[in-house]
């Protein structure tokens, strides 16, 4: 396991006394990890952490944040732009700080270092409404859509909601990021969009399990790890929060014109990367 170095806690929590190495993964939760692509975390946010966290995302979506309209979307065919249509916020990190906070949360970041090295970098977030009547996602790896390499970025997904089978969870195949990045050339429509996805003859359907969890816990998972959601066929929301992080070893292998400037979060930055 490793250790921290530079301490950084996370402003919104009541826990900011603690240091990150109370936090640590157990060394049979990093196993796991390494061998099935993903891990749960229960009961990762304090009830009034996940208050917070569901208080401020009404308020995007009722538009009473200064967050930008223009990185809210809705869900394919939808006429209003109520709550009760919005599929997803883009960049929260980007334009609100409560979301970088979020990130430095202490059982998010301790898990991040364990798992990617004490030099941790965020890459970037997305939250996932999927309100009643949302579509699905079909499956897909995370890293082949980034510029980043090495391809192995950990997701801390955290549940505001009760995370169920029927409001459309999250179906993974484990140990699939063993594979390496994946042919992702089959089209995805979505609504007017065209994502890619990988073939269904590319993996082996028969071993995929259901990620289900109650609100307020977090599921951890590789940037390759094959993962998918269904639609959500009940009368309750499936909200969950994404945070992208990264090893700040990582290269870009984008446009240089085009890098961004990426947040430090633990330990510190290398010549040459990101």
């Amino acid at each position: 396991m490793h250790k921290v170095s530079g301490m950084i806690l996370c402003a919104y929590t009541a826990s900011t006394s603690k240091p990150l190495e109370i936090y640590m993964l157990s060394s049979e939760q990093i196993e796991t990890f390494e061998e099935q692509g993903y891990l749960v975390l229960e009961d990762a946010l304090t009830p009034e952490q996940l208050s917070r966290l569901d208080t401020h995302v009404r308020q995007i979506a009722a538009g009473e944040t200064n967050f930008p309209p223009a990185h809210l979307e809705y869900e394919p065919g939808a006429e209003d732009r109520r709550m009760e249509s919005l599929r997803k916020i883009n960049e929260c990190c980007i334009h609100d700080q409560f979301f970088v906070d979020h990130a430095q949360h202490p059982k998010l970041l301790a898990a991040a270092v364990d798992l990617l090295g004490p030099d941790v970098k965020l890459f970037g977030d997305q939250l996932f409404m999927k309100p009643p009547g949302g579509i699905e996602k079909t499956y897909h790896q995370d890293s082949p859509y980034f510029t980043i390499e090495p391809m192995a970025m950990v997701t801390a997904w955290v549940a505001i909601d009760d995370v169920t089978e029927e409001n459309g969870c999250m179906w993974v195949i484990p140990g699939s990021h063993k594979r390496g990045a994946l042919d992702h050339s089959e089209a995805w429509m979505v609504g007017d969009r065209q994502d890619m996805k990988v073939p269904d003859a590319a993996m082996d359907l028969t071993k995929e399990q259901p990620i289900v969890m109650t609100a307020g816990s977090c599921s951890l998972h590789h940037s390759l790890l094959l993962h998918r959601s269904g639609a959500n066929t009940s009368d309750r929301f499936r909200r969950g929060l994404a945070t992208h992080y990264m090893t700040a070893r990582s290269r870009w292998t984008g446009d240089p014109a085009k890098q961004p400037e990426y947040q430090l979060l633990a330990g510190q930055t290398h010549e040459g990367c990101v």
